[in-house]
């Protein structure tokens, strides 16, 4: 009689690491953020900022790394998506120390909000591009305006160049790090996709997929409907929402390297690029 031979057991595959994580890793640059933000404004002011609100605020990253920045600084996170200001409360509030007392987050939608008067209205990350309309982004503009106390500013972000309108995917890889409870976050690839464009409305539709070291790839983890503001169509719009001046501060870029700095410089005027990224500053 023959004998069958045991199958070998399946080796299990470890989970897929937390999206927020990822996200967080590999998108957000809340260092660079609070640096432009604080230098822009000491330099409009000559002193710096205490007191910040991060509209479309996600897992409040950029809130709590605010606060967390000084004993002085206050800060509010808004945003509408109850899991992820859930997450934020479960996973990052927690790890702040003393700092998360001076965070707080609010769930609710970000044009109904005119209180506490803050120094500094950030929407980052192109957040406020889900706004499809004049009207919609005219009314975000309006209440972030009510929101600031006199000198306060609102600080915006955008892409563009010619490559922003195209259907495409890059890829770069991130390093390992550790995420706010100090649990370690392994290399990843991150995928940005740009699947399609209209010229005729500006809709952008755009994915986010992350591949990992084993090959498996957690497709479609965040996506996005987007309309593509223009930089002249955001500051018009600034303007018809009662702010007293605009100015555009665009990222840096070194010729010899060919390689984006983390500077951005006031301008009036740029070549276009086959890509770039800017601030754009409201000063109430």
């Amino acid at each position: 009689m023959t004998r069958s031979r045991p199958e070998p057991a399946r080796r299990r595959r470890a989970p897929y690491p937390d999206r927020q994580l990822l996200y967080t890793a590999a998108v957000q640059h809340v260092d660079l953020d609070l640096d432009q933000l604080t230098r822009i404004y000491r330099g409009l002011h000559g002193r710096a900022p205490r007191r910040l609100r991060e509209d479309f605020c996600g897992t409040a990253a950029l809130a709590c790394a605010w606060a967390g920045s000084g004993p002085d600084r206050r800060a509010w996170g808004v945003d509408l998506h109850a899991p992820t200001l859930a997450w934020a409360r479960r996973r990052r509030l927690p790890h702040v120390g003393a700092a998360a007392g001076r965070v707080t987050l609010v769930h609710v939608d970000a044009r109904t909000v005119s209180r506490p008067r803050v120094d500094v209205v950030v929407a980052l990350n192109f957040s406020y591009w889900v706004f499809h309309t004049r009207a919609a982004l005219r009314a975000y503009l309006i209440a972030a305006r009510r929101s600031l106390r006199p000198g306060g500013m609102v600080f915006l972000d955008a892409f563009g160049g010619s490559d922003a309108q195209e259907a495409l995917v890059e890829e770069s890889h991130v390093r390992a790090s550790r995420g706010p409870g100090g649990e370690r976050i392994p290399p990843f690839t991150f995928l940005w996709e740009q699947a399609s464009f209209n010229p005729v409305d500006h809709r952008l539709r755009c994915w986010i997929h992350f591949r990992l070291r084993d090959g498996r790839t957690l497709r479609r983890a965040f996506g996005y409907d987007w309309r593509m503001w223009t930089l002249p169509e955001i500051r018009e719009l600034m303007a018809d929402a009662g702010f007293r001046r605009s100015r555009v501060y665009l990222q840096d870029w070194d010729d010899a390297t060919s390689r984006a700095l983390t500077t951005y410089s006031p301008r009036t005027r740029f070549e276009n690029q086959s890509g770039w990224l800017a601030y754009v500053v409201g000063l109430a």
